[in-house]
């Protein structure tokens, strides 16, 4: 089968102009520009149910699910050291210590996302069933001292203070020096 020149070139500028547009937005000193991820991805969902997997020690991808999901009000660190490029081992603990409570609750995540993040990914409060009470994934990071807060100005509209229980579960986490504190506070 032969195609026109002609219609190769439409059919090349309209995937240029759609790969623009799925482009994640320039920052402008970290500040996001929703109405671009909205415009090449969608509205918001107004929650994300399913089967996930730990990209890293606070992304998760999913079934069904695109693009990936960063986990609302932590920070963890790399995966990979940036100038060595080899693993980097708080990385790859956080990313196992997620992936465990993943496992406990058989992959099934319930996400309320929150905004779309700078890369235009779902930024989402994720809770699992691991036990009697849904667990929430953010929170047990941070508690397990495999994360820190990020961002816990921001307010979410279905827990006003989950900025303040973060912070709470960071401070403690600190000071009882579990999972990575030691590391990052140079005792270790």
């Amino acid at each position: 089968m032969k195609i026109p020149l002609l219609s190769l070139l439409l059919l090349a500028a309209a995937g240029a102009a759609d790969a623009q547009q799925r482009r994640p937005p320039d920052s402008d000193k970290g500040t996001e520009k929703p109405s671009d991820c909205v415009a090449a991805m969608g509205a918001l969902p107004k929650e994300w149910v399913g089967e996930a997997f730990a990209i890293d020690g606070m992304t998760l991808g999913g079934v069904g699910l695109k693009p990936p999901l960063r986990l609302w009000g932590l920070q963890v660190g790399e995966l990979r050291d940036k100038q060595s490029g080899q693993e980097a081992v708080p990385g790859m603990r956080a990313r196992a210590a997620l992936e465990d409570m993943l496992d406990k609750a058989e992959h099934r995540v319930k996400c309320r996302p929150a905004r779309w993040d700078r890369d235009c990914r779902l930024v989402a409060q994720c809770t699992v069933e691991a036990s009697p009470t849904p667990i929430d994934l953010g929170g047990y990071m941070i508690a397990s001292g495999m994360a820190w807060g990020f961002h816990l100005e921001e307010i979410l509209p279905w827990e006003p203070r989950a900025g303040q229980r973060y912070a709470g579960a960071e401070a403690e986490a600190r000071k009882a020096k579990r999972g990575l504190w030691p590391t990052w506070l140079g005792e270790k």
